[in-house]
């Protein structure tokens, strides 16, 4: 395959991993693991260029990291009984082992195209899925789940998207622009559907992170059609938040009046408080997650993790996991910082930032790895930050010419 078709099937992946991700279930995990084998291949067969640089260390070694840390706890605490839990398992962790090897086959091309790319794709999720999400939740069921089958990772989904879409407002192209804010409405109108209360901060912490890391785009409100299409925004996100509320009403009764109507709250504490209770016996190395299941069982729930990304990790593999878990999560902003190339710098931070913003809070009050769709987001976004190549030649430069009017600071 010569390398403008590379280029080209980059572009249109991308564009489907980020566009596709809430309409189509795991199409991206579909798409990692292709990608993963297809680059082995290539790079054994020496169709591209090997190319590593120093910066892909910021996340590469976390991601081994954080793999070796989870096997070494579910070695040491092995249980026969379990085994077969192990297994399924360690195969979760083979995404972070082997997705450095989509690096070269991304750099044989522009890394700004396929960053572009990826936030045009955002733009187009939420809007896309969000008809199937409202069919779903008007005469299906309680809460959309989009083409995923689990609210939970969908709303994940749809506000990540979001939030990414609102990149494309920096576009100086007004098509884009109001794809940006549409992809961003949409996204949220998805989380809403969704009934996923945990996840609704991250869209606004996007548009605070938008306002700092590009201030010239407040001033674009300062007119009566950027007033308008805010005020829209914020009327439809209200409408639909009064008719799908009553999750919301729920979590306020709890922190307010300690109702219970919700019982969810009251198998988060309880779950939260057994799992202190178990991180005292074995703080350094927890109880190995192929047990996780077996010491849920035994308080009497049948859920497969703690409902809190970081309790659960620190039950697999106590504090060793917890301190990889979250040098994982700073993975991608250490990357942009390390890395002197200045293609797409503004943007590729604004992702680093969201993710780890939207992970921890995603965490916070449910899964945060050992998800397939969690995961491959995740990977996907850490792939997309660390793509710019920061050596010098012909390419990159042509890159840099025109970084800052891709990021909208020219």
């Amino acid at each position: 395959m010569k390398l403008p078709s590379m280029q080209r099937n980059n572009v249109v992946c991308l564009a489907t991993v980020s566009g596709a991700a809430g309409l189509a279930g795991s199409i991206i995990t579909i798409l990692l693991a292709i990608s993963m084998v297809w680059a082995l291949i290539c790079l054994a067969l020496k169709r591209f260029p090997r190319r590593f640089q120093r910066s892909d260390l910021y996340v590469v070694g976390p991601a081994w990291l954080f793999a070796a840390v989870i096997l070494l706890a579910a070695v040491v605490h092995y249980d026969p009984a379990t085994a077969g839990n192990l297994v399924s398992r360690g195969v979760a962790l083979l995404p972070f082992i082997f997705f450095p090897l989509v690096l070269p086959r991304l750099r044989v091309g522009s890394s700004a195209a396929l960053i572009d790319a990826f936030i045009f794709g955002a733009g187009l999720c939420g809007i896309l899925v969000l008809p199937l999400a409202y069919l779903q939740l008007e005469f299906f069921y309680a809460r959309a789940s989009g083409g995923m089958g689990n609210a939970l990772p969908f709303a994940l989904v749809s506000s990540m998207m979001a939030s990414v879409s609102l990149l494309n407002t920096l576009s100086p192209l007004p098509r884009r622009q109001v794809l940006g804010w549409a992809g961003f409405v949409a996204g949220i109108l998805c989380v809403m559907l969704s009934q996923s209360r945990g996840v609704l901060p991250i869209p606004a912490i996007a548009v605070v992170m938008l306002l700092v890391l590009f201030p010239h785009k407040l001033r674009r409100f300062y007119n009566w059609k950027g007033g308008l299409l805010l005020i829209i925004g914020v009327a439809v996100v209200l409408a639909m938040a009064v008719k799908h509320s009553d999750r919301l009403i729920g979590l306020l009764s709890y922190f307010t009046e300690g109702s219970i109507a919700d019982q969810s709250y009251t198998v988060r504490l309880a779950l939260w408080k057994y799992a202190g209770s178990l991180f005292l016996e074995s703080p350094w190395l927890g109880y190995g997650l192929q047990n996780r299941r077996e010491f849920i069982s035994a308080l009497g729930y049948s859920f497969t993790h703690f409902h809190n990304g970081f309790i659960t990790v620190t039950f697999d593999a106590g504090l060793a996991g917890l301190a990889a878990t979250l040098l994982l999560l700073i993975s991608p902003l250490l990357c942009v910082l390390r890395n002197p190339t200045t293609v797409a710098r503004r943007k590729r931070l604004f992702m680093a930032l969201l993710v780890l913003f939207g992970y921890t809070i995603a965490g916070s009050t449910n899964i945060l790895f050992f998800q397939d769709i969690y995961d491959s987001v995740f990977l996907w976004f850490v792939l997309i930050v660390a793509a710019p190549l920061s050596m010098a030649g012909p390419a990159v430069c042509e890159l840099r010419e025109r970084v800052d009017e891709n990021d909208g600071t020219r």
